[in-house]
């Protein structure tokens, strides 16, 4: 009797969180994210909605700890997710146009609990001279997950690996000096879990 009443208030523990989340709307206007700055609780999700042109929404810079992310804005990728989990500040571009910023600032919520129970996905990404990528992934968890290279506009041009990751300090090698030069992102996906960042091809 006592397992099924601690197991209800679980349950019921649970969904009041879920809840209790919120969805913000950032909306992409013309060359402007609005709201241009906000602030949420972690365990909110902010919802980039496209409404016309093409753009994308790319993370310059979050907390320790925090996933990046990058998304195309297109008409046929309208709205992109990005689930809260860390608290501090968050800046984010589209990397078509300049000046097309924002940035968001996420607290803890009173008597809530983070999840810090597993690190967050790490990446090491950069170029030679020869046009070699290196990739280096830290805190993996060692099962399936796949890793693209996507350009400026959000395309995948590249799967640099698809499977299992061997350790949580994987490297990958690609040759991409058939590549035109220019801005592309690495992105690393693994269940939940998705960590992007910036490359330069040169």
């Amino acid at each position: 009797m006592k397992k099924n009443l601690l197991l209800s208030f679980v349950c019921i523990f649970a969904i009041s969180l879920q809840m209790s989340a919120t969805v913000h709307i950032v909306s992409q206007v013309g060359f402007l994210f609005e709201p241009a700055s906000f602030n949420l609780v972690v365990g909110d999700t902010v919802r980039f909605v496209r409404t016309s042109g093409t753009h994308n929404t790319s993370s310059t810079s979050v907390p320790e700890g925090a996933a990046t992310w990058f998304s195309p804005l297109t008409s046929s990728v309208t709205e992109f997710d990005y689930k809260v989990e860390v608290a501090g500040e968050y800046n984010y571009e589209c990397t078509l146009h300049p000046g097309q910023i924002g940035s968001f600032t996420a607290e803890v919520a009173p008597n809530s609990v983070q999840n810090v129970s597993r690190a967050a996905i790490d990446m090491n990404v950069h170029t030679s001279a020869n046009g070699n990528l290196t990739v280096r992934v830290l805190n993996a968890s060692g099962d399936k997950a796949t890793v693209t290279m996507l350009d400026i506009t959000g395309r995948e041009v590249a799967t640099l690996h698809q499977g299992v990751i061997a350790s949580d300090d994987f490297t990958i090698r690609q040759d991409v000096s058939v590549f035109q030069r220019g801005i592309y992102f690495v992105r690393f996906q693994e269940g939940a879990r998705v960590s992007t960042r910036k490359v330069l091809v040169q």
